[in-house]
């Protein structure tokens, strides 16, 4: 037998309709109580505007099935295709920007020099507006591993910093932490550049040190590239361009801001340098 305790919801929820409805009665004729009104909609409202759409749709149904012409179908058909070949344009037209672009990045690679290289794809961004950390889809099965130069068709993007089976994390030079061997193209003086700690004058941008004063006449506009000393980074990868030129604090040298000729923001493929003459590094 059930328990009558189980049906007190029941009860109570009848009991309060009764009750709304006897006042409702009794106030007939006179000015309506809020809080009644207010209850009563709470309750009304939902079912009418669930009603109201259910109308709407079967209202739809019914006017495009009796309604619907031979022409009304030829037009739908047509749309439809139209989307279609909407969608296709734009597909082709990626294919075309992600073709140039790994045409750019393989002549760029094939300019340094015999290096053997592998291919990736960026699926992965560090939080902030300046994606110093990427992720990329190939990892030690694709032969990756920690150390390793990454770069597009633009110039230097950074290294490999940390591997797993199918993908690889790579910290971008932007990135305070790291340091490169670099040379002034025109001057072939030798130097060091870092990334800058992130302000809002200097976010995505490298540092150019250890340049001595009365030895170089370094000016804005000059390309650095990396220098091969040390052996991480490949001889002639283009770094980027000297905005700003000023002397250290003490005095003893010069320091540079220098532009990255990558767009950090905007990196889709990668190539990651394995090898120099098929051999790995």
């Amino acid at each position: 037998m059930k328990k009558t305790g189980s049906n007190k919801p029941v009860i109570i929820m009848i009991a309060a309709v009764v009750l709304l409805l006897v006042i409702a009665f009794f106030s007939a004729g006179s000015r309506t109580i809020p809080w009644v009104e207010n209850a009563v909609g709470s309750v009304i409202r939902p079912i009418q505007t669930f009603a109201f759409k259910a109308s709407n749709g079967i209202s739809d149904f019914v006017r495009n099935l009796f309604n619907t012409t031979d022409e009304d179908l030829e037009i739908s058909r047509l749309n439809q295709e139209l989307a279609h070949y909407e969608q296709l344009k734009l597909d082709v037209e990626e294919l075309k920007q992600e073709n140039e672009r790994l045409r750019r990045m393989l002549d760029y690679a094939g300019s340094l020099g015999d290096y053997s290289c592998t291919a990736g794809r960026v699926i992965g961004r560090s939080n902030g507006i300046w994606f110093d950390t990427l992720t990329i889809n190939i990892g030690r099965s694709s032969g990756i591993e920690p150390g390793m130069p990454v770069i597009c068709g633009d110039g230097l993007i950074g290294k490999v910093t940390d591997v797993g089976s199918g993908w690889s994390k790579v910290t971008a030079m932007i990135d305070s932490s790291v340091t490169v061997a670099a040379t002034v193209e025109r001057t072939r003086d030798n130097c060091m550049v870092r990334g800058m700690f992130s302000t809002s004058d200097t976010a995505g941008k490298l540092e150019l040190y250890y340049l001595p004063t009365g030895l170089t006449d370094l000016v804005p506009g000059d390309i650095i590239m990396t220098s091969g000393i040390g052996g991480v980074y490949p001889k002639g990868i283009k770094i980027g361009t000297v905005t700003e030129v000023m002397l250290d604090s003490d005095q003893a040298g010069i320091n540079a801001i220098v532009e990255p000729s990558v767009d950090f923001l905007h990196i889709e493929e990668v190539l990651v340098i394995t090898g120099s003459g098929g051999e790995a590094q």
